[in-house]
This record gives structure tokens, sequence and C-alpha cells, in this order.
């Protein structure tokens, strides 16, 4: 039964007018003159939030690290910016649900689990490298909640110049969280609601602004929700305490963000599935199927973040940030598989007892200007940065239990573990340089950018640098609807030092340079926005030769991509696309397995999203379609998982009781409570699908 019934909230009016703001100030900073000698001209390093786009599903813009704020058809990268519409709209909970209408990401962890990893153009985005603000390492550790958030913003394929390299060197994207603010409308809105099995969750979000001139703002969001999930008997507790203060200026802005989350799971968790020894899938079971009753985790985030801009003249601007979170992670966090043995789902079932703590600090600082040089308009990036990633990992795991996927035991939890050993101590600086530069009245757009990247991992003994350098151009050829774009970029991910048991131990591998060439082409065709893309993705890795690990490997990723965003007609709502990609293993010793899939990398995904304005007053419909193809879940190219189709669907209606506005939600993931395989978590080991989830919300505006 349901224990508790929700408060929610969002703000959709007061952040429009926060983000047309936002808007007006960056049109007013162009460089609106040519002059002789150089002249600077400024622009603050985070000029507000793009506005919505029609359909208010996704932005017109999004934040590009280094490179600021960015229309999407100003900007030379394949970028998606989801706004907290959608996630209201959807009931969605966490990140992974938002990015659940992204053709490009697929998550590799179940629904459910403590963790959430993505996969972007099939290279990996772990969840501990989302960025919080600009910031890596500062987001919550494990599963995000959204209840906090404004946007989720996906830049899609490896850029270390944007950020500088990640603490789990992601390969696949940026990933950005942007926090809420406070609009100049007051906001009180509570949001009751509830999903399947019984499930209850309670949210207010509270915004304000004071003074005469609402020169500082508040914004509070709190979560409590409680109840048993899909997974049966599964219980689950989610708490979320986050504020955001911010205040502007003259001439200056300042803001503060900080948040407290607590999830708890209790009595089960969903399995991950190994099929090596079959060397097939067999049908999967339930999706509701509870393989480790008896076990619990909990997870505690903490994170504060402080940002300030200053211009130093009316040419020149400043800005600063800084971010702390501890993490700490007790019972049941991962872990969770079976090892499937005979085709009537006889297994061994393994489950671990988890002990993790997390302690990131993040520092950036950088200056921003514009100018000009004869008729070349220049926007100039420099950012310096500096940060620390440490964690600790215990874990005590049985011994292996008899197990049947169809026919779950309860197996014996372990104890926790003794103690806690150092897995991470890193320190990264960088310090990154980009230049824009405009030409024929900015309708030819050329960045030029590098990133200098220490890495210094003292656990390893590694401290390695190295440079990544990129450059992108956009052309505007036929006016401000089409743009054509191409880009050359770099990822980064740490080298590394040799293991003992090989013959050439304790050498040292330079920092591994992942390559990306992309181009593509954007157009904006009334009120739908579509980018078409093309890339090619190398990633290098080291082989084993003989007993020598070499340097040598490579991973090659090439795909086509098309995103859509807005409307297709004045009441139909239109978000999602579809991707091909090739993944495969290119250079092996010996050509072992040359030219062989990479797991986890399904050719064909697509997500199509509508919604429909019905002539209802108030009422609004909408209908997901997530696709899968098939995807190899072995690196031995041995073991297939097949294609899946998934339907969701969902309904909004807006309207009053009394003089209090009220709107009441319906969403249906999994319309069909299909049974299927999901994806791949790591080599050979499967994932299933979560079952049927109905979630009702009604959210109260005072």
């Amino acid at each position: 039964m349901m224990k508790h019934v929700p408060l929610y909230a969002r703000s959709v009016l007061s952040l429009a007018i926060l983000a047309s703001f936002g808007q007006a100030a960056m049109a007013q900073a162009q460089p609106v003159s040519t002059l002789a000698p150089i002249v600077v001209r400024g622009q603050a390093a985070n000029q507000g939030l793009a506005p919505a786009a029609p359909g208010g599903q996704a932005a017109t813009g999004a934040s590009v690290g280094i490179l600021g704020n960015m229309d999407v058809m100003e900007t030379p990268f394949s970028v998606t910016s989801y706004t907290s519409q959608l996630m209201t709209d959807q009931r969605a909970r966490t990140v992974a649900d938002v990015l659940a209408n992204d053709p490009s990401v697929r998550k590799t962890t179940n629904t459910g689990h403590m963790f959430e990893h993505f996969t972007v153009r099939g290279l990996e985005v772990a969840g501990t490298d989302l960025l919080f603000n600009g910031l890596a390492g500062i987001a919550p550790y494990a599963r995000v909640p959204v209840e906090f958030l404004e946007r989720v913003e996906v830049l899609r394929g490896p850029n270390a110049l944007i950020g500088g390299m990640s603490p789990g060197a992601s390969l696949g994207g940026t990933i950005n969280l942007v926090p809420k603010r406070a609009g100049s409308t007051p906001l009180t809105e509570l949001t009751a609601s509830y999903s399947s099995e019984s499930y209850g969750q309670a949210h207010i979000d509270l915004g304000r602004r004071f003074g005469e001139e609402q020169r500082l703002g508040l914004r509070f969001n709190g979560v409590y929700g409680t109840g048993e999930t899909g997974v049966e008997d599964q219980k689950q507790g989610r708490r979320l305490a986050a504020l955001g203060l911010d205040y502007r200026g003259d001439d200056w802005k300042a803001s503060l963000d900080t948040y407290y989350v607590r999830e708890e799971v209790r009595n089960g968790s969903p399995a991950m599935y190994n099929f090596t020894r079959l060397g097939e899938v067999i049908t999967p079971p339930n999706s509701s199927s509870n393989m480790f009753r008896d076990t619990k985790g909990v997870q505690e985030d903490k994170g504060i973040m402080l940002r300030g801009e200053v211009e130093l003249t009316d040419h020149l601007s400043a800005y600063a940030a800084f971010g702390a979170a501890n993490a700490n992670g007790d019972g049941l966090m991962f872990g969770t598989r079976s090892i499937v043995t005979d085709f009537d789902g006889t297994a061994l079932g393994y489950v671990y007892n988890v002990g993790t703590r997390a302690r990131n600090r993040s520092v950036e600082t950088g200056l921003n200007a514009e100018f000009t040089t004869g008729s070349v308009s220049h926007t100039v990036r420099l950012s310096a940065a500096a940060a620390s990633y440490k964690e600790w990992v215990g874990n005590r795991a049985n011994a292996g239990f008899a197990q049947n996927i169809y026919d779950p035991v309860t197996p014996v939890f372990p104890a926790s573990p003794d103690n806690l050993a150092a897995t991470q101590d890193n320190r990264m600086t960088s310090l990154a340089l980009a230049d824009t530069l405009g030409f024929a009245n900015d309708r030819v757009l050329l960045t030029l950018g590098a990133r200098l990247q220490r890495i210094d991992q003292k656990l390893l003994d590694y401290d390695e640098s190295a440079v990544t350098p990129a450059i992108a151009v956009l052309v505007k050829p036929w006016g401000e609807d089409t743009a054509l774009y191409a880009n050359y970029v770099e990822g980064l991910s740490q080298g590394e030092v040799v293991p003992i048991y090989y013959d050439n131990a304790g050498e040292s591998f330079k920092p591994f340079k992942t390559r990306q060439f992309e181009m593509g082409v954007k157009l904006r065709r009334g009120d739908a926005t579509h980018t078409l893309s093309a890339f090619q993705i190398d990633k290098p890795s080291t082989l084993v030769a003989g007993n020598t690990l070499v340097d040598g490997g490579e991973q090659r990723n090439r795909g086509l991509e098309w995103t859509v965003i807005g409307k297709a007609t004045k009441s139909v709502s239109v978000l999602g696309g579809v991707t091909y990609l090739q993944a495969k293993q290119r250079n092996t010793v010996g050509n072992y397995m040359a030219g062989s899939t990479i797991f986890g990398s399904p050719r064909w995904t697509a997500n199509l999203g509508t919604e429909w304005t019905t002539p209802v007053q108030g009422l609004s419909v909408s209908g997901r379609m997530v696709y899968t193809g098939r995807q190899w879940l072995d690196s031995g190219n041995t073991v297939e998982l097949p294609s899946w189709t998934r339907f969701d669907a969902g309904a909004k209606y807006e309207t009053r009781l009394g003089n209090t506005p009220v709107t009441l939600y319906a969403y249906v993931e999994n319309l069909f409570d299909r049974d299927y395989w999901e994806g791949t978590f790591s080599d050979s080991f499967a994932t299933l699908s979560a079952p049927r989830t109905l979630r009702l919300a009604a959210t109260f505006a005072f």
C-alpha cells in the first residue's frame, strides 16, 4: 500500500522569463563595430539559459563548456538540451529517464539499480562523470534526481577542449546538469505522485526573488518518497533537499547551489545475466523478477558549488567557480550477477556487500572577451582548472549460490566489508584557450582551441601531460535557418602503468587521445530544428603481445545521426531521432578479432516522442517509441541480444480547483509490459527490461 503521497513542482513561466532575459543579454553583447586598433568587447561567462524551443521539450541552445552558452544553430557540434518541462510531463525521476529520449544514448545499468551509466555514440559515459553546472565530479554520485534540475544537456562525442578530462575518463560525450533558478514570478508548487507498485512521493518547489529590483533569488526543491517499486517486493526510498541562491549585481552576479540526496533500496535488486556458458541468450524472465531479496543499499550524496562572474570593463569579463562533493555508499551498490549455466534457467548467483566513499573538489577560473581585427570578430575564452578526486572502496562477496532466473531463491547477504581501500587519488589540472573567429558578418564561424591537461595519479605513480587541440567550423550560406558544420576534436584518457604480471611491468603509457571527425547540417524549418551528422571516432588502447603490454590497439566508431526538436504542426510536438553506428575493433595482435563488432553497440537505435495538444482545453496526450537493434553481448561476438521496441504513453490536463491551478499527469513506461534483454552492462552481462510502470501526479500551484 502507498504510505506517503507527495508534493511536486515545476516552473515554466518564470524560467521562460529568465531565459528571455539571458537571450537578450547575449544579443546585446555581439560585436557591432570594427576599429583600426584592437578593441575588446566583453561577454559575461554564463549569460543565462536559452529559451525553450517550440513545444517546450528541448531548448534552442545549450552550455558548451569553455565556449559558453550557444544557440543550437551556432554550435559546431551535435547538442540537445532537455528541459524541466519534459522531465515534469514524463514524470522523470532520474537523469536516465530523461536520456531515454535521446537516439544516441543508451543506459548500461538496470532500471532501479543504485548506479546509472550510459553510452553515447557507442562509448561509455559513467554516471560519476556528469557535469554539474560545468564542473566535473560535483554532481550526485550514483542516480541523479531531476527535481532540482532545469536542463539536462547532451553534447555528443569526445571533446576534451569543452570541459577537460572527466574523473573516469568517459569519452562518449558530455552530459551537463543545470540547476533551477528563481524566476521573476513567485513560485509555490506542491506535487503528489504515485507509481506502481505502491510508491508515493511528495515534492515541493519554491522560488522567490527579493528586493526592490529582485536581485536576490532563492529556489528550493524538497522530495520525500517511499514505497514498493516494479521489482517484486523491492522497496525504495528517496530524499532530496536542494537550494539554489543567485544574486544579480550591476556588473557582477553570483550563485550558490547545494544539495543533499539519499537513495535507499531494500529487499531486492534487478540482476545482470551472463550467458557465456550457453553461447546464446534464453527467454528473459519476468521483468519484475527479484533475484536478490533480503539485500539493502544506501547512497548519500552532498554537494556545494559557488560560481561568480564579473564584468571587469564593458568589454571584458571574468568568472570563477568552486565545487565540493562527498558521497557515501553502503550495502547493495553493484555486483548483482547471475551466471546462467543451463537453458532451464539454472544459474550461479553472486551478490556483494560494498562500501564506497568519494571526496571530490574542483575549481575553475577564466576570462572571456570579444574584439575585432579588421573585418574579423573574435570571441576568446581562457580557462584554468584544477580538481582532486579521491575514492575508497571495500566489498565482500558471497561464494556463489544456486539460483534459477525463472524461480529465484533468496541469497544470504554477505557481511559488511571490514575496511575500505583507497582506489583513486587523482589530481588534474588544465589550461585551455579557444578563439571563435567570425567572418562575413559572422556567417562563417571558425573555432580554434587547445587544452593542456596534466594527470597525476598518486596511487599509480603516474604523472603525464597532453595537449588536445580542436578545430570547428560553422557556415550559414543561405541565411540563419541553415548551418553547415564540421569539427575535429580529441578526448583524453589516462594511459596505463603496466601491472607486475607483464614483462614490461612499471612502464607508463602516455595519455590516450581519442579522435573525432564530424560533419553535419542543421536545419530550422518552421518550428522544428533538425541536426544531421556523420562522425568517425578512433579510440586507442593497449594490447597484449606475448607477455608484454604494448600500445597500438584501436576501436573505430562510425555513424550517422539525425535528431529533431520542436513542432511538426501547431498542435503536435516532436522529439527524437535515429542513429546508425558501426563500432569495430581495428588493430589487434596478430589480427585476432580484427574487424569484430564492439559488444554493446547496436547498429540502429531510434527514439521518437510526440505530444498532441488536443482540442479539449488544457488536455494534451503523448507517446514515445524507443527502438534498439541487435547487439553483441560479448567481446568475442558469440552471444547476440535481439532487437527490441518499447512504447510509452502519457497525458496532461491543466485545470483549476477554485482559484488554484492544478495539473494532472499520467505516464506509462513499457505500455505493453514486454520482457526483453535491454542492453549490456559489461562484457558478457545482459540487463533486463523494466516492467510496465504507471506514474500519476497532481501539481498544485499557489
